[in-house]
């Protein structure tokens, strides 16, 4: 228990040290769709690493999740999206797959010390589902019917997408 919870405060230090150090710096051009209470974190956010006169873009939610929203810039959007999901899987000191194998390999080693066939055995018997069977047994059939909406959620994301891309590009909405 004292491993695992001294590799759980790893995982998450990690995370806090890759939001931490990573910064998309950018330029007033790049702020288009962004409220002024953003650009000023993003003003301040710069600043603080040596970039005066620009905005930074950084990993913390208060300026990742309102910039994801109100950005005009996909590109943009894309690069801080595929830095927040990346956190933690960068190599280097701050990786964290030695970490997630190491909890995963004494888990197991746990649930099997206590007499269980698993980790989301031992987990789940003290819970009204009880068992991993039963867990399977009630989300396998909604799990077919999310990936349906998923792949016609992405579709008409996509055609969203498209439609805006061309409206920007054109300034004019007769584009379909």
């Amino acid at each position: 228990n004292e491993e695992l919870s001294s590799l759980g405060t790893t995982f998450g230090q990690n995370l806090l040290a890759d939001e931490r150090d990573w910064a998309l710096f950018l330029d007033q051009a790049d702020l288009a769709g962004l409220p002024e209470f953003l650009k000023s974190a993003m003003a301040e956010a710069a600043e603080m690493r040596g970039q005066k006169g620009r905005y930074a873009v950084t990993l913390s939610r208060s300026i990742y999740e309102p910039f994801s929203t109100f950005s005009e810039r996909r590109d943009l959007r894309e690069i801080a999206f595929r830095a927040f999901t990346m956190r933690g899987q960068n190599g280097g000191a701050t990786d964290n797959t030695a970490v997630v194998r190491d909890m995963l390999r004494l888990r197991a080693e746990k649930a099997k010390l206590l007499g269980y066939a698993s980790y989301a055995a031992l987990k789940l018997d003290d819970t009204m589902a009880k068992t991993p069977e039963a867990v399977h047994t009630l989300l396998d059939p909604v799990w077919e019917k999310a990936l349906e909406k998923a792949a016609s959620d992405q579709i008409e994301l996509q055609r969203l997408a498209a439609f805006s891309s061309a409206f920007s590009q054109t300034g004019s909405s007769s584009v379909c």
